[in-house]
């Protein structure tokens, strides 16, 4: 048993729904790959750790991160609002909240993330970054806006950089946005090697 078979041996789903959306996207070349079970499991936790209520995803995918992530706030009272711009995989992000029975947790948006979260007030418990990577620099200070003091943000995909059977242009958008996090007073942060990396950052409310 290899590095990863062993550490996903152990990673319990939150809800059978979860498991079968892996096994319908399973080899799927006509979307984007979902976050990995290990991440799915740890914005669970971090969900639960914190009591989080006010979740915000931007990018859906086919609604996997958004299973987990509604699977936390039932536990916490909360609601989840997840943004993605891509119609086709909307309707599916639609239909597998509906099947895991997560609409009174997750409240899905379709449109541009950059025109949605102008819409929406502060104050988020934590924001989930998993849209097209060009977005991540440049909705930085946005985003970082929207979180409340103590509030988390959590980044995938930010080791692109080091991965060489990653596009060099999506490395370069994932370098920038570290570089930009990690420069900023008002977060404290740091990387953690789960998936193709994950940068984690609290906004300590230092200007």
């Amino acid at each position: 048993m290899d590095y990863f078979n062993y550490l996903r041996s152990f990673i319990k789903r939150d809800s059978v729904f979860i498991e079968d959306l892996e096994s319908l996207s399973s080899g799927r070349d006509d979307i984007q790959p979902s976050v990995e079970p290990e991440l799915g499991k740890f914005l669970g936790l971090v969900i639960r750790l914190t009591n989080a209520k006010k979740v915000l995803e931007i990018g859906s995918g086919v609604g996997y991160s958004a299973l987990w992530l509604g699977e936390g706030v039932k536990i916490t009272g909360g609601r989840v609002v997840t943004v993605d711009n891509h119609e086709r995989t909307h309707k599916e992000v639609v239909k597998n909240i509906t099947n895991a029975g997560l609409d009174n947790w997750v409240e899905k948006k379709l449109g541009n993330a950059e025109d949605i979260i102008e819409t929406l007030g502060g104050d988020w418990d934590l924001i989930f970054q998993d849209a097209g990577k060009y977005l991540y620099p440049l909705l930085h200070n946005k985003i970082v806006d929207l979180t409340r003091t103590g509030g988390l943000i959590i980044a995938d995909d930010t080791m692109f950089k080091m991965n060489p059977d990653v596009r060099k242009g999506l490395g370069d958008h994932m370098d920038k946005y570290n570089k930009m996090v990690f420069a900023d007073s008002r977060l404290y942060s740091t990387i953690l090697s789960v998936g193709h990396g994950v940068t984690i950052s609290m906004k300590m409310g230092v200007e």
